[in-house]
Order: structure tokens, then sequence, then C-alpha cells
């Protein structure tokens, strides 16, 4: 869809979806620091999460739009790649830069630059524009049908280690609880006032607001 839409087109939506992924995880981090008393490492890592873009909840959301007769707009694939990058990464050099000693920031930085996940996000949308029609034709079953399988499968596995984890909210459930509520909702009316500011319609402003409210289970 990249290679479809023209750079006047996805300009100002891709710049706003940068703008977001930069916000996303700084006020994560502020709030679970500041407010909530977490160590640097566990609210960096925290705010990655909510920095980062949830793929369930993308395709819910285009399945949402889809279902109500409201057009989305081919890129938003995209914008959750643009979303996804700056997330991660930002709460990751907080959570480094936080707790890296006497290592040197410049060698922490290379580090979470050229990691495979950047590596692999930047050049998936390189990839994608590249390819074509035809490209994209060679493998589109995998990503039409098998996807959705295989992260139903994944997210099985996340349930049960969530479950694992279920301790620990005795220790700072209250909080994290109004956070994990709170914080997607601060987060998806922002998308969805900088999405409509964008020239996004109605139905991307709304998947770019639930991209933006959303929390990785991967990340």
């Amino acid at each position: 869809e990249l290679a479809h839409a023209s750079l006047a087109v996805i300009a100002w939506p891709a710049t706003v979806t940068i703008a977001l992924g930069c916000i996303t995880p700084l006020t994560a981090y502020v709030v679970l620091k500041r407010l909530g008393g977490f160590s640097t490492a566990d609210s960096a890592g925290i705010a990655a999460h909510y920095g980062s873009v949830s793929a369930v909840t993308f395709i819910a959301a285009q399945s949402f739009c889809a279902s109500v007769g409201t057009p989305v707009e081919g890129y938003l694939a995209t914008l959750l790649t643009l979303l996804e990058s700056p997330g991660i990464h930002i709460a990751l050099a907080i959570g480094a830069i936080g707790v890296g000693g006497n290592r040197p920031v410049s060698e922490t930085l290379h580090e979470i630059l050229t990691g495979r996940t950047m590596v692999l996000l930047v050049g998936g949308l390189f990839v994608g524009y590249a390819m074509g029609d035809t490209g994209w034709t060679a493998v589109s079953p995998f990503f039409e049908n098998g996807f959705k399988g295989a992260l139903s499968i994944f997210i099985l596995e996340m349930g049960v280690v969530a479950a694992d984890s279920f301790a620990d909210l005795k220790k700072v459930g209250a909080f994290l609880l109004a956070f994990g509520i709170g914080m997607p909702v601060v987060h998806g009316i922002l998308g969805a006032v900088l999405g409509e500011w964008a020239g996004l319609s109605v139905g991307g402003s709304t998947v770019l607001a639930a991209m933006a409210a959303s929390a990785s289970y991967i990340a």
C-alpha cells in the first residue's frame, strides 16, 4: 500500500504518527515513574509496551471500520510501523541510559538503533515499497490467512504468561489497573485529534486512535 501512496498524501499523516510515537512512551514513562513510583527499568519497560502498537488492536479497528462501512486509507499499516519504531526505541533508550551505569551513551544508542527490531521495522517499509503488487501476490496467502491464526495462538500463550504474573498485582494492582485503563484513553483521544488534523478520514482517524491507545503484547 505504501508503494501506491504519493508523498503528498502520506506526508502529514506520517509526521503526526511519528510525533505520536514519541509522545506515547514519554507520557507513559513519566506517569509510571513520577506518580506510580516504579523503577526506571520497570517504567521504561512498561512504557515500551504502551509506546508500541498492538497488531491485534490494529486488525480489530480495521475490521470494525469495515463492518460499519467507514473506509480506511490503505497505507494505515505504514503508519503502524512509523508509530511502532519510536514508541519502542525511545522507551528502550530511557531505560538503558537510566540503568546503564558507566557504559557510554553512544554505545547504548548504537545498540538500540541497529538492533534487529529497528532493522526489521524500517527495512520492512523499504521492502514493502519496493516489492510492488507482483511481490505482494507471492506472499499474500501467509499474511491474509496464516497471520491471524498464528497471532491467535501467540495471544493464548501471552494469556498464560500474564496469568502466571497475577500475584504481582498485589504489589501495584490499583495504580497499574488505573494506568492500564486511563493511559489508553488519553493516548486514543490524542490520536483521534491529530489524525483529524492530519487530514485522515473518519475511519483512518479511528484506526490511528486505536493504534495510539493500544499496547503491544510483544514489545
